[in-house]
């Protein structure tokens, strides 16, 4: 872009993304004056209930010494976070690409808050990181192949239906699982309000595929949802299963649980049942995960759309239809 051309940008007039790039400002927080770091943490504080890791609600996991189980929750929350701060770099840098792509003014100043959200949010993880002062355990490759795909995008609509529609969606939900499970005043204040930026982010991704599909023609429209129904319906519907069990094994091991590897069974039982559970919560409607309300609310679901890729009577994306709760970005 040149000089001449950053004369002339063009505001679309888009109200809701307009009023993304407003509430940026005035809802900004400081990283030093509103979060109280000088909370202390305990080496033994899991920072978030038990029930909020993977296997944490079985009857075997309930029933372990409460430093094992401590120990197991706080090393999952602490691989947690790990991904989340790379998640938020990865984030800043595609941020500032959109904004060096894009020649819509409401557009780029949207990247460009954003940008800034997260370069707080990485800078926040890392304290925290640090403040629990142990080695976190490290990212596993399919996040990291995940977020190197990211990395390499040049086309925004590849960018911002990855990175706005799809994780940030994706993110929302665990954002608010730790914030629901949190027990330290410090973790549920600073998620309570990356919380709130994640979701702006989150609202541009959906904003901007909307009027992407109203643009474009119905085959086209189909086109593009199929690249996307697929890998929404599978994260939806993705549980608890062996690849979480062999690490809470490993961290169960760890805690000094001899019999560790003769609970996998009894935990693995147990915590297929909570699954069969969550599904059914999942198809009657009553829990709509932040991927299927943001596939609805861009155009995803249309009846035509659905009719087109064989997807009209599929009991999940039923359950979303049936569920008439949205909530507000």
């Amino acid at each position: 872009m040149h000089t001449r051309e950053l004369l002339h940008l063009r505001n679309t007039g888009h109200q809701g993304i307009n009023a993304l790039f407003a509430k940026a400002h005035s809802a900004d927080w400081d990283i030093d004056r509103d979060v109280d770091w000088s909370a202390p943490i305990d080496a033994d504080d899991p920072l978030v209930n038990h029930e909020w890791g993977a296997f944490g609600s079985t009857p075997t996991f309930r029933a372990l010494p409460d430093r094992a189980k401590s120990y197991a929750t706080r090393r999952g929350l602490g691989r947690i976070f790990n991904i989340l701060q790379v998640g938020e770099s990865v984030a800043q840098d595609v941020c500032a690409k959109i904004a060096l792509s894009l020649r819509e003014e409401d557009y780029r100043n949207h990247a460009v808050a954003q940008a800034m959200d997260e370069a707080r949010h990485h800078l926040a993880y890392c304290r925290l990181i640090a403040k629990m002062g142990e080695e976190v355990e490290d990212i596993d490759l399919g996040t990291e192949m995940m977020f190197d795909a990211l990395l390499e995008f040049d086309d925004p609509l590849q960018i911002i239906a990855t990175e706005q529609f799809f994780l940030e969606s994706l993110a929302m939900n665990i954002f608010e699982g730790i914030h629901k499970h949190a027990r330290h005043p410090l973790l549920r204040d600073l998620l309570g309000l990356i919380t709130r930026d994640e979701s702006r982010h989150m609202g541009f991704g959906i904003l901007y595929i909307a009027e992407w599909m109203r643009a474009h023609s119905l085959d086209e429209q189909v086109a593009f949802a199929r690249r996307w129904l697929g890998q929404i319906l599978s994260v939806v519907t993705d549980r608890p299963g062996p690849i979480m069990l062999s690490r809470l094994i490993q961290r169960l091991q760890e805690a000094g649980v001899d019999n560790a590897d003769q609970l996998a069974p009894a935990l693995l039982r147990e915590q297929q049942q909570i699954n069969a559970a969550e599904h059914e919560e999942l198809v009657a409607g009553r829990k709509v995960p932040h991927l299927l309300k943001s596939a609805r609310r861009v155009g995803f679901l249309k009846p035509e759309i659905l009719e087109a890729l064989g997807l009209a009577n599929h009991p999940v994306i039923r359950g979303a239809l049936r569920s008439s709760s949205e909530s507000e970005f």
